[in-house]
């Protein structure tokens, strides 16, 4: 055995505390329950202290009301699946480096993408927006399937796939030096393009000649302009979408670390990867504590 381990590399618990505590209540500790300021200790702990509030009497802890409560995983190991997952490593990886079952480390790290689905939903205020839709080869893995026949070329599905085909589509509206809304929708249709485009304040569209944008012509408060794919035309002059190409060229080597994933779990790998885009500019440990925030509820 090793006389060097995981641990060795990794902040201690009461360290992992306090962080969560500041991120938590950075204007003081408040209650868990009835967010009131009135609260005492409670109890002789000092590494994890137990408070009491004085207004609901309820007794909570640093980790009440968050993923981490109940949670059999130490804090410092949550905070090291945060930090391995933003580096793009895969679930597998973090579950040998920890010594976990990988099923364990799995919920975690669906708890933490979890955070950043719920935030996904962002107003965009640029001037310049891009639109565009990309198909990724997502079926049932993990899962058991019985009703299925096997497929003779797994999921190499060709053309424009859909959700039922277990390619579902992705839209992405992205702003130009700016940030994005990276959406797995079951059904793509107009109707979808308009729920997503209503967080856009922006002036410009920039699409390509799919006839699912025809209709942007007439959409008020924007001006939207296509480049024709079809005829081999990308650019012309700032009518081109290849920020948004860039944008799912990034993704598609996100997902290549898990080598496949469920599409019931597409949307928080996506949410994930969404989150690591906006954050782009942040260095290292400020963009860590960003996605913290997520985790707690901030």
């Amino acid at each position: 055995m090793s006389l060097i381990t995981i641990e060795d590399f990794m902040p201690t618990e009461v360290k992992c505390l306090k962080l969560l505590r500041t991120l938590r209540w950075p204007e003081g500790v408040r209650c868990a329950w009835c967010n009131n300021a009135h609260i005492v200790r409670f109890g002789s702990q000092s590494n994890a202290p137990r408070y009491r509030c004085r207004h609901c009497r309820r007794t909570f802890n640093d980790r009440t009301g968050t993923i981490f409560e109940h949670s059999q995983i130490s804090l410092r190991e949550w905070f090291y699946i945060a930090w391995e997952l933003q580096r793009n490593r895969s679930i597998n990886q973090i579950s040998k480096e920890l010594g976990r079952k990988y099923e364990h480390v799995m919920h975690a790290a669906h708890a933490i993408m979890e955070g950043t689905f719920m935030r996904r939903l962002i107003a965009l205020d640029a001037e310049d927006i891009e639109v565009d839709e990309m198909y990724i080869a997502a079926g049932e893995k993990g899962t058991k399937q019985t009703k299925r026949r096997p497929r003779k070329r797994g999921l190499k599905l060709r053309g424009r796939g859909t959700y039922g085909k277990d390619k579902p589509p992705i839209v992405a509206i992205v702003e130009r030096g700016g940030k994005a809304i990276v959406e797995v929708v079951t059904v793509l249709c107009k109707k979808t393009i308009d729920s997503l485009l209503h967080l856009v304040d922006g002036r410009f569209v920039h699409t390509d000649d799919f006839p699912l944008y025809d209709h942007l012509d007439d959409a008020s408060g924007i001006i939207h302009t296509t480049t024709n794919h079809s005829k081999k035309r990308y650019a012309a002059c700032y009518m081109h979408s290849n920020t948004v190409e860039g944008l799912y060229q990034g993704l598609r080597h996100f997902l290549d670390t898990y080598k496949g994933v469920c599409k019931k779990n597409l949307r928080l790998f996506v949410s994930l990867f969404q989150f690591n885009y906006n954050h782009r500019e942040l260095y290292p440990l400020p963009r860590f504590q960003a996605l913290l925030s997520t985790m707690v509820g901030r």
